[in-house]
């Protein structure tokens, strides 16, 4: 079985760290034969795959790399079967089309988006969702959407859980550089900073908690995303947040390895990977009951019944407060997020493109 899957990865986010992991599990496999087309060659040297590249696809790019660029590039290589990674399918395909839909936040929460980006996601997750096969989504809740919201995926569905890939062992030098950055205690939130995320409510949240005595501050690394605005008007207010920005590899390591607890109070998640990945560093997290954190978190972690700064900071407080429950709630964590691995998602996968072509 001979697969292409399309990994546009110029903007980091979970669906290019989807692909690029997803691209590993199944290069290690001996079961198919794997290409990937992509924007970043560079990222996929270590995996045994073909690469090719396709120029382009950042903003309103994206349209010619999906529909012009990619399809040229898989009349050149005749796949069995093309994967798509991130909610589209190029017109004209020729090959049998799988695509993984992460989420329907645009259509869920279609104010968090910019219009261009609400309106392509739109047409062309609807329109993938119709042509493709099979479509593959992490986690029940995505499942429960797209039936709900675009019936079209009615029969093609299959749940695969996202993998997650342990950070490393920080550097002594990452933690002395984090530590000196950081100067005290602190809650961490990773990830874009884009409305649905709430980051304002946090560090509202945090604030409160400040004011009652804790000595905490909560520590920001991600990019700055969609309608941002009220987010990092609470970050300039005081010294409450600090924005780090996107940050290397050790550093992100040496964030988790000292942060007390990650707080994730997103109005939305197709399945969540920042929290699943503080849960596999070891730090307990506290995220919102809602869409497919309670799938990811389980018991393993504070969720919360509402998204408002005193909320936040009721739960939060209280595990701050709580040295043994951290404790716990860390190891609770770090055994849950065990089970999140790459092999068990290429498993599942690989049984869907078998679906695919027998449909």
């Amino acid at each position: 079985m001979h697969v292409a899957m399309g990994a546009l990865c110029g903007v980091t986010g979970g669906p290019s760290t989807y692909a690029l992991r997803l691209a590993e599990a199944l290069g290690a496999r001996d079961d198919l034969r794997l290409t990937v087309l992509t924007d970043e060659p560079s990222r996929f040297g270590h995996v045994r795959a073909a690469v090719v590249e396709v120029k382009g696809g950042r903003g309103l790019g994206r349209i010619p790399w999906q529909h012009v660029r990619l399809p040229r590039a898989l009349r050149a290589i005749r796949p069995d079967l093309y994967h798509d990674t991130k909610n589209a399918l190029p017109w004209r395909l020729r090959a049998p089309g799988v695509v993984t839909v992460h989420d329907l936040a645009h259509l869920r929460c279609p104010e968090t988006f910019g219009f261009a980006s609400r309106l392509f996601l739109r047409i062309s997750t609807a329109d993938a969702v119709r042509r493709a096969r099979i479509v593959i989504v992490p986690s029940e809740s995505t499942a429960r959407d797209l039936e709900e919201l675009l019936p079209a995926s009615r029969g093609k569905v299959r749940v695969v859980p996202h993998g997650i890939a342990p950070l490393p062992e920080p550097s002594p030098d990452a933690l002395e550089r984090v530590r000196a950055k950081v100067k005290g205690p602190f809650v961490l939130h990773v990830g874009t900073i884009q409305a649905r995320k709430n980051v304002d409510l946090l560090v509202r949240a945090v604030r409160l908690l400040r004011a009652a005595g804790l000595p905490h501050r909560v520590v920001l690394a991600g990019r700055r995303g969609w309608r941002s605005d009220a987010a990092f008007a609470e970050i300039a207010r005081d010294g409450t947040a600090l924005w780090l920005g996107e940050v290397p590899a050790d550093d992100l390591a040496a964030l988790h390895a000292l942060a007390d607890a990650f707080c994730s109070p997103s109005g939305y998640e197709g399945f969540g990977f920042t929290v699943a990945e503080a849960m596999a560093a070891g730090v307990p997290v506290v995220a919102g009951r809602n869409s497919s954190l309670p799938e990811v978190v389980g018991d393993s972690g504070v969720l919360l019944d509402a998204l408002a700064p005193e909320a936040i900071a009721t739960g939060l407080g209280a595990l701050l407060r709580d040295p043994e429950r951290r404790r716990a709630l860390a190891a609770a964590g770090r055994a849950r997020a065990a089970a999140f691995t790459w092999e068990r998602a290429a498993e599942a996968t690989v049984r869907a493109y078998r679906d695919a072509l027998a449909r």
